[in-house]
């Protein structure tokens, strides 16, 4: 059996101004599903242009819209 992964997306919503998050786990049976469920989210912060950050077992995989340039520290001063 394959070890679980854990996957954390964090995005900030800059209508309102808003940092929400939300962690996804492979389901059992299925390669990729949790990363694949928090890229479907990191797609819709995409379309917002919203900056996002994607994590795995807490490391950073993936980021839009300005999460390289900022850091994760600056882009989500409340995470981390």
């Amino acid at each position: 059996m394959r070890d679980r992964k854990t996957y954390t997306i964090t995005w900030k919503d800059e209508d309102s101004n808003r940092v929400s998050s939300k962690d996804f786990t492979n389901k059992e049976g299925i390669d990729h599903s949790g990363m694949d469920e928090a890229l479907a989210i990191a797609q819709q912060a995409d379309t917002n242009m919203w900056p996002w950050v994607l994590e795995e077992d807490g490391t950073e995989v993936a980021h839009g819209w300005g999460g390289d340039q900022m850091g994760n520290g600056r882009l989500f001063p409340t995470c981390g």
